[in-house]
């Protein structure tokens, strides 16, 4: 045979293989696009699942650096406050009683404090321990004018941390803390990662605290250059440069870990945050290896890789089903994909409209109810009060009295419609803190708990608290319940349980004493939230470390040991407290306390408001026969107008202006005995205006008319920046209710 002849043979035969099993290659080539296309999407899942598994890890641990810079701030400035506290104590004593004085408290503070030091002109007057006068002092941040954080070496030690203090008297006593006493057991017990830790530099990036104790006062890129020759610093230095500007961040950067042999390289992700002494701040930071942050994503990669395999066997067994139907009727099953895709595009052209609709209208909702509720409350003042001047001036049994009141009332009831109204306009109502009913908060929260809860476990409520009120953020107080919730569910496990939520109002003289809530503060009435299970409860030792930043109970990874501390931080920002109770093997109980919104019965006023009041009245009664002197700030010409005509009449010397330049000027020039001032005037705060006179001012009572109570105003108040606030609109029977006028 020809070679031409046989390359025709074998060309036929190629292409009669094609068109007998045309059906077989054309199967084989959908399957294979099929499966490149779930390879491709499984792959930009998973990315995206890693990408937002490790900025959530970055998010949790700076929550836990600014938690911990808190707390190194309390504890500074606890024993900075005890040295003020016990020199002046000791002032009065002899010597002997001075010693054992200073003695007593430093064994009973041991081993954190170690020692007491007292001199005079350089000469020790007074030394627990005479052999740990420090030699050199290796940082230094400065508290006050007279107290001051150091970081000294003792001997060939620099684990020793002082606080400095120069009395009025010419001496200075040195308090010397063991640095690796509290590194201990406040710091070396945070998990970070597999390898990580908390590390602690002053401003100028001096070690203060780390694992290796020799690193302990070096500087941490000048120190290291010395301990470590010929590593590369540059990514550190630079992360150094930014911490030293009292930044809060979360960095990647190439370091090594010191604390091993060799100090191999490694990449890093550091979260940091200042911790403020004074006027210098502490640099804190958690520094972790940047693989730990895949340790979480280890189970869920398993299950989105059987979900994968699952989906892909779905997906090529349903391409076969289809791929056979469409053989056997190509027409109606293309019918019926356009069909089914026209469906599917004009269903999602319709949920788009909607949406694009939908936030529209709540923009253009929001943006007219603000400015409405700002123009009636403006209306309303001239009404409200004409109305109250016209009561004044007539007869009560008048025909002219009665429509008078009547007016009055109806303007009342507009009034609490229009702030209802004012809640529309807030532009972020996930932050706003605003006042809330108990009873609704906590119902909300346990239908979030009902939706998780598995049907082995009962859900119990004791809730009937009508009418009691607290001033918070409902989305931050859902999920402190939703928090503790879930673990009570997930300590009951798979056994039969219940878990029990109830609330009680408690006077201040019910807490039990040792709660800081009923020492401090102005508030009289409390709520208490107990979250109840029987679960396996926890031991001692666990229940002393749940509100710690990365501890946990979980294993493998099922836990981050952020859930709690972040609990303990929300109600702590809502001037709380939470503690738990536990016994292994019976369960545990979660208390929440919280200042109740509700007034005292025998004054309307808080201390800081009375306080001012008071300072009020003894000013009048040193200038017996002269009028109450009030300045008002309103930006609103008619409101300013009848606040001094029915002031005018009731022996009160009324000073208008309309903005805080104004008023800035004629508080230098006069004196005045309270302010009453509008919330927001171009586009300025009322707060900040207060908070500048406070001081230069003392003395004169501060009132804010506000359209709502938002958190500064409600922090104002807190603060004594200023001393109450009124809902507007603001009549002058409300002002002088404020100044105790009735």
């Amino acid at each position: 045979m020809k070679k031409n002849e046989l390359s025709k043979t074998t060309a036929s035969a190629f292409v009669e293989n094609i068109r007998k099993n045309r059906r077989f290659y054309l199967v084989t080539l959908c399957l294979t696009i099929v499966i490149f296309a779930l390879m491709y999407i499984g792959n930009g899942v998973w990315k995206e699942y890693r990408d937002s598994s490790v900025r959530n890890q970055k998010e949790q641990m700076l929550l836990a650096v600014e938690s911990f810079s808190g707390r190194l701030e309390e504890t500074i400035d606890k024993y900075a406050s005890d040295v003020r506290s016990l020199w002046e104590i000791s002032r009065s004593l002899n010597p002997e009683q001075k010693e054992a004085l200073w003695d007593r408290y430093v064994k009973e503070h041991s081993p954190l404090v170690r020692d007491i030091i007292i001199k005079k002109k350089d000469k020790t007057v007074f030394a627990v321990v005479p052999e740990n006068d420090p030699q050199e002092v290796l940082s230094e941040s400065r508290i006050d004018d007279r107290m001051y954080f150091r970081m000294v070496r003792i001997g060939n030690e620099n684990r020793y941390l002082m606080l400095y203090y120069q009395t009025d008297t010419d001496e200075t006593i040195s308090m010397i803390l063991d640095g690796m006493a509290y590194y201990n057991t406040a710091i070396r017990p945070l998990n970070v990662g597999t390898n990580g830790y908390i590390v602690l530099k002053d401003k100028n990036g001096t070690l203060l605290m780390h694992p290796q104790p020799e690193q302990w006062g070096i500087d941490v890129i000048h120190g290291r250059e010395k301990l470590f020759p010929g590593k590369d610093l540059t990514s550190l230095s630079a992360m150094i440069d930014r911490q030293k500007q009292g930044l809060t961040a979360v960095d990647e950067y190439y370091s090594y870990w010191w604390t091993k042999p060799g100090a191999p390289g490694v990449r890093k992700v550091s979260a940091y945050t200042p911790a403020w002494i004074g006027e210098d701040f502490i640099i804190v930071s958690a520094v972790m290896d940047y693989s730990d942050m895949y340790v979480p994503l280890e189970s869920g990669a398993f299950k989105l890789l059987l979900i994968f395999v699952c989906a892909l066997f779905t997906v090529l067994a349903a391409a076969s089903y289809i791929f056979h139907l469409m053989l056997k009727s190509r027409k109606d099953s293309q019918q019926i994909s356009y069909l089914t895709e026209l469906n599917r595009i004009l269903k999602q052209m319709h949920q788009s409209e909607e949406t694009i609709a939908h936030q529209q209208r709540l923009q253009i909702i929001g943006t007219m109810t603000g400015g409405i509720a700002h123009e009636f409350n403006n209306l309303l003042t001239p009404i409200m009060g004409y109305a109250e001047f016209l009561m004044m001036d007539l007869p009560e049994d008048s025909d002219n009295y009665d429509s008078a009141r009547e007016i009055y009332e109806a303007s009342v009831k507009a009034k609490e419609i229009i702030q209802q109204i004012s809640s529309l306009s807030r532009k972020n109502m996930e932050t706003a803190f605003k006042t809330l009913d108990v009873d609704r908060v906590i119902k909300r929260a346990l239908k979030m708990v009902r939706s998780v809860c598995p049907d082995n476990i009962e859900l119990k409520e004791n809730i009937s608290l009508p009418g009691v009120t607290i001033v918070g953020n409902e989305t931050q107080l859902n999920q402190v319940i939703l928090n503790i919730g879930v673990n009570a569910i997930h300590a009951i496990g798979h056994e039969k349980g219940e878990i029990s939520f109830s609330a009680k109002l408690l006077n201040k003289a019910e807490l039990d004493p040792e709660l800081p809530i009923g020492k401090e503060g102005t508030w009289d009435q409390f709520i208490r939230i107990d979250i109840k299970d029987n679960g396996c409860g926890m031991s001692p030792d666990v229940l002393k470390q749940i509100f710690d930043p990365f501890f946990t109970t979980k294993k493998g990874g099922k836990g981050t040991g952020l859930g709690l501390a972040l609990t303990e931080q929300i109600v702590t920002s809502h001037r709380g407290i939470v503690n738990a109770e536990s016994t292994p093997g019976m369960g545990s109980v979660f208390h929440l306390y919280f200042p109740a919104s509700v007034p005292d019965k025998k004054s309307r006023f808080e201390p800081a408001v009375q306080d001012a009041l008071d300072i009020v009245r003894k000013n009048l009664s040193d200038q017996f026969g002269e009028k109450i002197s009030l300045l008002i700030v309103d930006d609103n010409p008619k409101v300013l107008r009848l606040l001094e005509r029915n002031f005018s009449k009731r022996d009160i010397q009324v000073t208008c202006a309309m903005n805080f330049k104004e008023a800035d000027q004629k508080l230098k020039n006069n004196h005045f005995d309270a302010l009453a001032i509008e919330q927001f005037i171009e586009g300025n705060s009322a707060v900040d205006f207060c908070m500048s006179v406070k001081n230069r001012y003392s003395g004169m009572l501060r009132l804010i008319m506000a359209d709502q109570v938002d958190r500064e105003l409600a922090e104002a108040k807190e603060k004594n920046i200023i001393d109450n606030y009124m809902i507007k609109p603001v009549s002058d029977l409300d002002i002088l209710k404020e100044l105790g006028i009735d």
